[in-house]
């Protein structure tokens, strides 16, 4: 069942029992379900997925073979700024410097 499809239903109960509380009742019931919802088809899986990345940077050394978030494939050369850079060899005597953050996945 989808979100769409819980809408539609909620209406139509609501549209059925107008002059019935248990409608009203229903109406003020399926928001907060909503909320739930969405946060475990939304919220949750994109939290899961930052702490991902953020482990895989945390543990990227000298060495790894990545992917940039703009495709590029590179060899870890050198590290800066607390971390916060990465220096990248993506050819022979080419160094290009990424914000760690951009680093997609490792090879």
């Amino acid at each position: 069942m989808n979100l769409g499809s819980i809408i539609q239903m909620s209406i139509f109960l609501a549209q059925e029992n107008a002059d019935s509380s248990k409608s009203i009742l229903s109406t003020v019931m399926l928001i907060p379900i909503m909320f739930v919802i969405m946060y475990f088809l939304v919220i949750r899986p994109q939290k899961n997925e930052e702490k991902k990345k953020k482990a895989m940077i945390a543990s990227l050394a000298k060495g790894d073979l990545v992917v940039t978030t703009s495709g590029i494939h590179g060899k870890v050369v050198e590290f800066k700024d607390n971390n916060e850079s990465v220096v990248l060899n993506i050819a022979k005597d080419t160094l290009v410097t990424f914000s760690a953050s951009t680093i997609q996945k490792k090879k």
